[in-house]
């Protein structure tokens, strides 16, 4: 975790209605609202993600050096997705914990740098979706026990959930490793497969209760900055969160069997 002079985000949101390829700058850091409700939204919605990775994790912005956070709109994607440097909205609201799965990725993109195929690409989906829906929970103040660990409402037009933690299969996403879908389609399943540590995940904050982000999200984090690289698949991220467990001193054995849970036993 590197610190830097910077206390607060230093967020650029861009418009490209008119020029996705050159959008335009409508808002930055300490600028008044600009009217618009997709503009604003997705400033306050970096705001929230930067201030729960620094307060929580102590990692300033993205690069970790208090760099830009950078969101463009409309700029022909639909939903929420990660592009190099910049998080790419669609032409509607996205939730906070979209934009925030999108933020983790470029986390990812300055640290690990898990590869976007396979299992290290679905880990890097999967942390994606923890520490987005967790961003979610931290400004809502819910516990584990609150929440229903569904996230990507409002994505869709019906406004129905895309997917959950706990419950992968129910969004037809792997919740085992005996589902494990080895097709070389969706870049060898990402987003399918990412269902199998997504439950792991749920199962260890379930277990330990209270604020998941001060818990299981604290293990999960430390695994993925001292632990992960690039081709770091599911076995080698359950050794990774079992060492974080043990220097947080936090109960190593809830790890493993979450892990076994889900058929990554060794």
């Amino acid at each position: 975790m590197t610190e830097s002079a910077s206390v607060r985000p230093v967020r650029r949101i861009f418009d490209g209605r008119n020029d996705s390829d050159s959008p335009a700058l409508v808002r930055e850091e300490g600028g008044a609202p600009s009217g618009d409700a997709l503009v604003d939204g997705a400033y306050d919605a970096l705001g929230v993600t930067w201030d729960f990775f620094r307060t929580v994790y102590g990692r300033n912005a993205i690069d970790g050096r208090g760099g830009p956070v950078e969101a463009v709109l409309r700029g022909g994607e639909p939903g929420a997705t990660w592009q190099g440097s910049r998080i790419l909205l669609g032409d509607g609201a996205v939730p906070l914990d979209a934009v925030a799965a999108q933020y983790t990725l470029g986390v990812i993109r300055h640290t690990a740098e898990l590869e976007s195929y396979g299992q290290p690409g679905a880990l890097a989906v999967s942390l994606g979706n923890v520490f987005g829906l967790l961003a979610e929970q931290y400004s809502l103040k819910q516990t584990a026990e609150d929440s229903d660990w569904l996230f990507g409402r409002g994505l869709l037009p019906s406004g129905e959930a895309t997917g959950s933690l706990a419950d992968p299969a129910r969004f037809r996403q792997a919740a085992h490793m005996s589902a494990y879908d080895e097709t070389v389609d969706e870049d060898g399943g990402v987003h399918v497969n990412a269902g199998i540590a997504n439950r792991a995940f749920h199962l260890v904050a379930a277990e330990l209760g209270g604020n998941a982000w001060e818990r299981a999200g604290r293990i999960w984090y430390k695994g993925l900055m001292g632990y992960a690289a690039r081709t770091t698949n599911f076995s080698a991220f359950r050794y990774a969160t079992l060492g974080a467990a043990r220097e947080l001193e936090m109960p190593a054995d809830v790890v493993a069997t979450a892990w076994s849970a889900v058929g990554v036993d060794r």
